[in-house]
């Protein structure tokens, strides 16, 4: 008798508790509003890539860093000549243009497996990577993340991977 006394006065005082729902009743025929979260700041959401970047030529003796994106239409979206202290980076519906700000980790031929970014915007692109098979003249990322951060606190992380690759002396 204990049992179903309990078990009575459980029910009772979950059915007045609404975990879930709205905090006033609904009808079927009244329309139900989803409460709107903030959304992200504008340059949150423009650094994910509409296109990838155009073709990019190495001169001879010239080593580079071409990063493609790990999504489901992979984009190549990302290119550093070795040593120049740039990057060219596909976001939103333009390329920007990055100055290195940092390096670190371990070096892999001309570049390191930690490198930092930023944008006249404000943005900081941290690129870290991690090298994998030697090829012919370079060399695979194996898998990378670019964590891009806007000067609101915004965070996108973009799966990257790609190749170093350096043209040969003539």
């Amino acid at each position: 008798m204990s049992r179903l006394l309990f078990a009575f006065a459980a029910v009772s005082f979950l059915g007045g508790c609404q975990v879930f729902g709205p905090s006033t009743p609904t009808t079927d025929t009244e329309t139900k509003e989803v409460p709107q979260t903030q959304a992200p700041a504008a340059g949150a959401i423009s650094t994910i890539p509409q296109s990838g970047l155009g073709p990019q030529e190495l001169a001879a003796g010239d080593c580079g860093l071409f990063l493609w994106s790990q999504t489901d239409v992979s984009k190549f979206i990302f290119f550093s000549r070795a040593l120049s202290g740039q990057a060219l980076l596909a976001q939103g519906d333009a390329p920007v243009t990055l100055t290195q700000s940092n390096a670190g980790g371990d070096i892999f031929g001309q570049f390191t497996t930690l490198m930092e970014y930023t944008s006249d915007a404000g943005n900081t692109y941290a690129l870290n990577m991690t090298p994998g098979d030697d090829l012919d003249g370079g060399q695979r990322i194996q898998n990378g993340l670019m964590t891009i951060t806007d000067p609101e606190g915004w965070i996108t992380k973009l799966p990257v991977l790609g190749v170093r690759a350096c043209q040969p002396e003539e």
